[in-house]
């Protein structure tokens, strides 16, 4: 905490100092009412420096969080506790509360959306109040408020310290990505009646169970017989599978030259739509994102997935950095596609590899 004291110019050290002297010149040559007067203004000075040095390290703050983390555009509640300590009142504190960025994290209230919150508010003594503050997260990622401050002044009004907390001692607020629809029919139609295979999507096919509504597959799986008996296209509907094992290739760097590309928030949110996609229909998913850990290692969360872990994932992709570290598409696809499981099929979503890399790969989101 930084406290900022700024004097009016009347209490400046310089002008206490001038004004003690004319209160000596003063009481000797008998002008008893300017020496009440300058008598006045130091006493005044003295109260309120007393007062506000007492005062400022009594006020005591802390902030309760019941959601670790929200998504983009939901309004999160959190509270404030702002105690006074003191057995003196507080009167007109005021908060100030701002964010780094309107596109990261706004307060909302009636008035609308804004990177900047304050609240004026009187303390008994020995009292404490609970401040709500509606948050709203505009982008992912992990974004801590960038200030916090109280203005306190004494109770005559004629100064006021200010006591400013850096971003390192705020709370931060977690926005997950966005968890949109999948409208993919390509996927849908993938997962629809085909066991896992190490060869190809379209080997060990499973028992017909029935027949649906085509969605774009290969000709082959077209049902014939129920589609001229019903005058409309039907496809095979097989055997659902359960355990099949899918790798999910991140990859947010251009081909070519090294560069981030311009969709890559839009790639992360369909990465999370996919994995939850997977999982509910109870797929094990292993994801690799082409962004170096700590360990300059590729970061990659392990097949142990299921829909209680799914926020793990959410999270880890909220915190990508575009600041980060990342490989370039060569060496991304050179070392995690050599550590994948074996039995696993690959998705790519982004750039894909060279050709001569893409067997048993299926790119679903370019």
């Amino acid at each position: 905490m930084k406290v900022h004291k700024d004097p009016p110019f009347i209490f400046a050290p310089l002008v206490l100092i001038l004004n003690v002297i004319l209160i000596i010149i003063s009481s000797f040559a008998g002008y008893s009412f300017l020496v009440f007067l300058f008598f006045l203004i130091l006493s005044f000075a003295l109260f309120s420096r007393i007062y506000l040095n007492i005062q400022h390290t009594k006020i005591s703050w802390s902030v309760k969080k019941y959601h670790e983390a929200s998504s983009i555009d939901e309004a999160v509640t959190c509270y404030i506790d702002i105690r006074n300590d003191s057995v003196l009142p507080l009167y007109r504190l005021k908060m100030n509360i701002e964010t780094r960025s309107d596109h990261d994290l706004v307060f909302t209230s009636i008035d609308g959306e804004s990177s900047m919150y304050s609240l004026s508010l009187d303390l008994p003594a020995k009292s404490q109040k609970t401040i709500p503050v509606v948050l709203k997260g505009k982008g992912r990622g992990n974004h801590r408020l960038s200030n916090l401050e109280f203005i306190l002044g004494d109770p005559l009004s004629l100064r006021a310290y200010r006591m400013e907390y850096g971003e390192d001692e705020l709370p931060s607020f977690k926005v997950l990505p966005r968890i949109g629809k999948i409208h993919d029919l390509k996927l849908k139609s993938m997962l629809q009646g085909y066991k896992q295979t190490t060869y190809s999507l379209f080997l060990d096919e499973t028992s017909i169970i029935g027949t649906k509504e085509y969605e774009n597959e290969s000709f082959r799986h077209i049902h014939w017989l129920a589609t001229a008996k019903e005058n409309k296209l039907l496809a095979k509907k097989y055997q659902k599978v359960h355990g099949d094992i899918y790798s999910i290739f991140l990859n947010m760097v251009g081909a070519g030259q090294f560069h981030l590309r311009k969709d890559m928030e839009e790639l992360i949110e369909y990465t999370v739509s996919v994995c939850l996609y997977l999982i509910k229909e109870g797929c094990k998913v292993e994801l690799w994102i082409n962004y170096a850990t700590e360990q300059h290692d590729v970061l990659r969360l392990r097949n142990d997935l299921d829909r209680t872990q799914l926020r793990k994932l959410a999270e880890t992709l909220a915190v990508i950095d575009p600041n980060g570290r990342f490989f370039s598409t060569d060496r991304f696809y050179q070392l995690s596609l050599k550590a994948k499981d074996s039995k696993s099929l690959g998705l790519v979503i982004g750039t894909p590899p060279e050709p001569t890399r893409r067997e048993q790969l299926l790119h679903i989101k370019r």
